[in-house]
């Protein structure tokens, strides 16, 4: 029933009343299948053996799975429909879904034997796809054209043809690789926190990535290049070029027609929101949050990624009743549990919402859930393991706090950690507290302290070691 459910949150409800509509004047046939929709239409989501029994009486069996499976086409009919591309907002992007089922109607012609039909379909695709910049769809007609043409061109023509295809099919390539590298990059720097070495790596692909960009002057490498560099400066806690790189980002998207859609002036919006909150500048950073919001639907994974900035900056801001309307937002969100490290991440916010709110029990139950973010060793492990720290304090765990900062020091020495400026600081300021018994009094938080502009880059940090013992007398 999980298909069901994801392709029901998807339709519109101008779509679902045409569901309903067809099952009233539908077939006999249909009459079970427009029950079972009504019924997944009334209720939440339930499993299969509570539908089948409200349809034949009896546990899910071979009558039952057949229903389902047809609801379940009927549905994905209705999602795939023509008209369904007026949900998306980008004119790029329902041109490129069109084109490409017309390649795919063009090759069927061309297979079955009509040439000229097929031919006309594939010289009207070029056409429309060059107006667009849609370069990718524009070399799958000329490729299939030219495949066609072997036998009925002469070799001079032919020629010219051939080249034309191979500078096409370079600049393709050239794309593609930005394309490659980007989402590499991407993943790297949006989930791992990186090593000085790893960090150098990262930035000679970028820089792969700029002289493509200088290349091709094309501006769908242009923007992966842009994006790709907004993400390293803010890793490089360079906040201020990381703006600069926002900033070109967004005019490149917004002065480029065919480049343009929602999804990509969200993404910049978002980026924009980022680098403010890391500069500590939160309203402006909560005004570029706020516009992400409403060019998502609620549904989507985006939407999901969106509420986790909203969050952050209005924890930031100590706006706990907006923080706590996010979380529960968030953690009712379709899209919750199919990413792991997303959800650990929301478990990590919990559970450092609850410990702002005094909440020490239930916070400390909630690290559990963070499992997926242990991976990270060079961040998101670290600042786990000092909030669980100060979550054991508050808790009167005495006994268990040496072993864990015993631990902590160990786990900074295998990850090779003590040299870089945050985990050393963190690191004498707990070394401090242990020598001292726990006594927030004899500690001096500015011996060996981080100077607070090398702070601002560490946002996923919710809550500072510092802050905290300041507020129990450190000084």
């Amino acid at each position: 029933m999980k298909l069901v459910y994801e392709i029901l949150q998807k339709l519109r409800s101008q779509e679902i009343r045409q569901l309903k509509d067809r099952f009233k004047h539908g077939s006999f046939e249909h009459e079970k299948v427009g029950t079972l929709f009504d019924l997944v239409t009334q209720y939440d989501q339930r499993d299969e053996s509570f539908y089948s029994q409200e349809l034949y009486g009896k546990e899910p069996d071979n009558t039952f799975r057949v229903t389902k499976s047809r609801l379940k086409r009927m549905m994905e009919n209705v999602l795939l429909s023509d008209k369904s591309l007026t949900t998306y907002r980008s004119k790029a992007i329902v041109t490129r879904l069109q084109l490409r089922k017309k390649l795919l109607q063009a090759e069927i012609l061309l297979g079955r034997g009509a040439y000229q039909a097929g031919k006309n379909l594939l010289q009207n695709i070029i056409s429309t796809a060059k107006k667009s910049d849609l370069l990718e769809e524009a070399y799958q007609a000329e490729r299939l054209l030219y495949r066609n043409l072997n036998i009925r061109m002469g070799v001079k023509d032919y020629q010219k043809l051939t080249e034309r295809l191979l500078s096409s099919n370079q600049l393709l390539m050239t794309i593609e690789e930005a394309r490659i590298l980007y989402y590499s990059v991407a993943n790297l720097l949006q989930n791992q926190t990186l090593k000085e070495e790893e960090k150098e790596n990262v930035r000679q692909t970028i820089d792969r990535l700029a002289d493509l960009a200088g290349q091709t002057r094309h501006p769908q490498v242009q923007h992966l290049y842009y994006l790709s560099e907004v993400y390293y400066q803010q890793i490089d806690e360079a906040d201020e070029q990381a703006l600069d790189f926002c900033l070109q980002y967004l005019k490149l998207i917004q002065q480029n027609e065919h480049l343009y859609t929602p999804q990509r002036e969200a993404v910049a919006y978002g980026q924009l929101a980022q680098v403010h909150l890391r500069l500590l500048r939160l309203e402006e950073a909560a005004s570029y949050a706020g516009k992400i919001l409403k060019m998502f639907s609620k549904v989507e994974i985006n939407y999901l990624r969106s509420l986790e900035l909203c969050f952050v900056i209005s924890f930031f801001d100590e706006n706990w009743p907006l923080a706590t309307e996010y979380l529960q937002e968030a953690l009712s969100h379709p899209e919750f549990e199919t990413a792991p490290h997303l959800a650990a991440r929301w478990h990590y916010y919990e559970a450092c919402l609850l410990f702002r709110q005094k909440k020490y029990q239930p916070a400390y139950l909630k690290l559990n859930d963070t499992t997926a973010l242990l991976a990270d060793k060079q961040g998101m492990n670290l600042y786990i393991r000092i909030l669980e720290i100060m979550l054991l304090f508050e808790l009167g765990h005495m006994d268990l706090l040496e072993t864990k900062i015993v631990n902590l020091n160990q786990f900074v020495k295998r990850a090779q950690l003590q040299k870089q400026i945050r985990p050393k600081s963190l690191m004498s300021i707990l070394g401090q507290w242990h020598r001292h018994h726990f006594d927030f009094t004899r500690i001096d938080l500015n011996k060996d302290s981080v100077d607070p502009d090398l702070q601002k880059g560490t946002t996923e940090e919710l809550i500072k070691l510092e802050d905290w013992m300041a507020g129990h007398g450190a000084s």
